[in-house]
């Protein structure tokens, strides 16, 4: 059995932790909001993920950015926006970002008190590292649970059908209505935003990294979207013949298979054609769809590529120069 004292440094300690808790949730409070979509149709559905409202946070205060989940404002251009203090005001979904789940409303800032909070850096963040994660479910107040982050880099096939990579994963459990709202450090910095509690693995709640929202946010406010690199084809993954593997001497067993070559996009400006497999793209190897999509996203307008494909028996290598697609 503990003696006394242990007894009251172990209680100091969470009092201690607790007082901590509450004033750094106290600190960001102020920016969390309810988001509610105005009508359309929820397609995405994961885990926790309540259909047609979530939670916000404030970004830019003299501009009325707020940063939620694009499943929470999908559908629908307009949303209503509620603040822990009760106050509703009209928003307007200005930006989104299906492949990160991300989505920007805007209010009129106009005789509106905001208080934005503040971006950290998620790169910062260990296997071990206190997070809290907040929301604004009811309008009316705003909730908080704290826990770990339990591992970092981790993916998740998002709203677009694409994998959302550099996920963070806690035990700091998002409860209904939580979604897009922030994940904050012992700072009080936002770290990430609220997408996916998987209900089928207790315990596995993912968050966007903050490093993703930095990257993609001056797309989001300038363009509405995100202007990423598309080679303008649809295909698949395709298994290589073992012996036209083994004649090229290849070590990958898939490539991606080009079902539909896009008319004037880089692919077709490159002399793609349906039919031909790729195989390697800036030097790296494709194995599928996926591992294209994350090979584009470390390449910007601009850039040529080296690509190697297969068509029929032979082997080319075409470069592909990315430009917007016409």
């Amino acid at each position: 059995m503990p003696d006394q004292s242990e007894l009251d440094a172990a209680r100091t300690f969470l009092d201690q932790y607790a007082a901590a808790v509450h004033v750094i949730v106290e600190s960001v409070a102020a920016s969390v909001v309810r988001v509610e979509r105005r009508g359309g149709e929820n397609r995405w559905r994961m885990g926790r993920a309540r259909v047609g409202h979530g939670s916000g946070v404030v970004i830019d205060a003299a501009k009325g950015y707020i940063l939620t989940s694009y499943h929470v404002v999908s559908g629908a251009p307009e949303a209503d926006v509620q603040f822990a203090s009760g106050q509703s005001v009209p928003g307007k979904r200005i930006a989104k970002d299906p492949d990160n789940d991300l989505g920007l409303v805007q209010i009129d800032p106009a005789s509106l008190n905001l208080t934005a909070a503040s971006l950290g850096d998620s790169s910062a963040l260990r296997v071990g590292s206190v997070v809290i994660a907040l929301g604004n479910p009811d309008g009316n107040r705003v909730v908080a649970t704290a826990g770990i982050v339990s591992a970092t880099g981790q993916s998740l096939r998002g709203p677009s059908g694409q994998m959302m990579d550099g996920l963070i994963q806690t035990d700091a459990l998002f409860n209904p209505g939580m979604s897009g709202g922030p994940l904050i450090n012992s700072r009080g910095q936002v770290v990430g935003l609220n997408t996916a509690s998987l209900t089928e693995a207790q315990g596995i709640n993912l968050a966007v990294a903050s490093a993703t929202i930095q990257k993609v946010l001056p797309d989001l406010t300038e363009y509405g979207a995100v202007r990423r690199p598309r080679l303008g084809i649809s295909g698949e993954r395709e298994r290589l013949y073992e012996g036209l593997a083994s004649h090229h001497q290849l070590s990958q067993e898939y490539g991606v298979y080009v079902h539909e070559v896009a008319e004037n996009s880089p692919a077709a400006k490159a002399g793609i054609q349906s039919g031909d497999i790729l195989i390697m793209v800036g030097g790296e190897a494709v194995t599928g769809l996926d591992a294209l999509h994350r090979l584009l996203l470390n390449h910007k307008f601009g850039d040529e590529l080296a690509i190697r494909l297969i068509r029929k028996l032979d082997i080319m290598q075409v470069t592909v120069k990315l430009t917007p697609m016409e």
